[in-house]
């Protein structure tokens, strides 16, 4: 295990994980990180964001994990992204932080936690993220326009949830981008083709990790 003060700041911290992975962010980006988990950390004190309460972890298990996906898959400029059960914010707002030109909508039920999303994109001055207080279902509800995105993630719920409700959500050619630590099973993706499933171990030991990406079977979509 490594300590954050071995480090200059948390910021050479993170950049020095993420060189692990192969993920490469500017100065300003790696700051807004810093920014992010100093606040993180000021909410968990009295709102229970997440169990995660040691720093070098949280940099790991929810940044550089989140970051992951800019790995795994070819994100196209300008794409739009859906998070669901974001929670803190990930994956969505790490891949806001390090593509700017992404428009993201972050899905949230619990009070406390959408009232640190408004907080945190406003303090680190992102724009195009839209906060969706509510379940997936409540959201979907309201979606009446029928609006498509090009990726959906999710870092916290059952897969399940995303397959069953991603071909009414995606465009045609959209992805899902489930967060896991073990591989989907090809036998329960009954509707979907599996693109590729990016396994990789996060930095220091701690813990093995598959992000799977997943596009809706041509034979379903009409």
């Amino acid at each position: 295990m490594f300590h954050v003060e071995q480090t200059d700041s948390y910021s050479s911290f993170l950049k020095n994980c993420l060189d692990e992975i192969g993920v490469h962010l500017k100065s300003d980006q790696l700051d807004k990180f810093s920014v992010y988990l100093q606040e993180l950390q000021a909410w968990n004190r009295s709102v229970n964001l997440t169990a995660i309460t040691v720093d070098e972890e949280i940099v790991v298990k929810h940044f550089v994990d989140s970051l992951a996906a800019l790995r795994a898959e070819t994100i196209k400029p300008g794409a739009s992204l859906l998070d669901v059960g974001t929670g803190a914010g990930f994956p969505g707002i790490p891949l806001k932080i390090a593509r700017s030109d992404l428009r993201i909508t972050l899905v949230e039920p619990v009070q406390k936690k959408v009232s640190f999303l408004y907080r945190i994109v406003g303090l680190l001055h992102l724009e195009n993220v839209h906060v969706f207080y509510g379940t997936l279902e409540q959201f979907m509800a309201r979606n009446k326009q029928g609006y498509a995105f090009d990726y959906i993630t999710t870092r916290a719920l059952k897969y399940d949830v995303i397959l069953r409700s991603g071909p009414s959500l995606l465009a045609g050619s959209g992805r899902a981008i489930i967060y896991a630590s073990h591989p989907i099973d090809v036998e329960d993706t009954k509707g979907w083709s599996i693109v590729t499933q990016h396994r990789f171990d996060l930095p220091g030991g701690l813990g093995r990790r598959v992000l799977s990406i997943l596009r809706v079977s041509r034979r379903m979509v009409h």
